[in-house]
């Protein structure tokens, strides 16, 4: 009797213990807006903490592909840059031990699976992750018919002119020439953005450099959108800002994968 009675203080003490550690970790969390996620219901949890109520109703109102691919390059380059997914933190580990190696696919899971947090949906984390191991597998028999097979590659390359048509024909019926949008813009040739706020005042399409690994396939071509700047969220960074974007009479060429609408 007296051992069973040990035992059970012994559990209860342990259990005690840990739900301490949990519940100090929860609350350093909730008060630390800077705090890096170290898994995934972390990274849920962050970004309940950092979104308001109106993004939370936002998010709410629009269909699963539409917050996900909408945010991909605002609150997802965020995720991908804050969080240290490019540089292998303890996130990166977590999605690495899960089977996951590419930061746009960690963002796109915690993307994802925070849409469902909000719609009170499983997360179905297996599923996601068999959907992007095969879309890498099924990369590598892409990559050999792009290198072996002509008539395939002008059958792509038709296609990818057609894509970029379609959005630049998107971004101009999402954001007509006049109206406020929030755009995120390159600061140092290293990947690094900041936003700022103005209006569309033009559209064209650019033709970039050829893709490396396919250099006969296509040039990169995307559609950008000048913006007239009414205001820099980050002022120390507006010399880098004009430096590295083309600029005239406080106007920016911005990609149209970039924008969102000012809130």
């Amino acid at each position: 009797m007296k051992k069973t009675k040990f035992k059970w203080v012994v559990v209860l003490s342990l259990a005690l213990l840990f739900g301490s550690i949990i519940v100090a970790s929860l609350i350093k969390q909730k008060k630390d807006k800077e705090y890096i996620p170290k898994n995934l219901n972390e990274a849920i949890s962050q970004l309940d903490i950092l979104s308001t109520g109106k993004d939370k109703k936002d998010i709410f109102d629009m269909t699963e592909e539409e917050y996900t691919v909408s945010s991909h390059f605002s609150t997802g380059l965020w995720i991908r840059n804050g969080w240290g997914l490019w540089s292998g933190k303890e996130l990166a580990k977590y999605f690495n031990k899960i089977g996951i190696f590419h930061p746009d696919d960690m963002s796109g899971i915690i993307l994802c699976c925070y849409y469902r947090h909000l719609h009170n949906q499983d997360y179905k984390l297996v599923e996601q992750i068999k959907t992007y191991k095969n879309y890498w597998n099924k990369g590598k028999e892409y990559d050999k018919r792009m290198r072996t097979d002509t008539a395939f590659v002008q059958q792509e390359r038709l296609k990818y002119e057609r894509m970029v048509k379609e959005r630049i024909e998107k971004a101009k019926q999402s954001f007509p020439l006049g109206s406020k949008i929030r755009a995120f813009v390159e600061y140092p040739s290293t990947g690094k953005y900041t936003d700022i706020e103005g209006f569309v005042t033009d559209w064209r399409e650019v033709e970039g450099k050829g893709d490396s690994l396919f250099p006969n396939f296509f040039k990169l071509k995307h559609g950008e959108a000048k913006i007239k700047v009414i205001e820099y969220m980050e002022n120390d960074k507006i010399k880098r800002v004009e430096k590295q974007n083309e600029k005239t009479i406080n106007e920016l060429w911005v990609n149209i994968e970039l924008l969102e609408k000012s809130k």
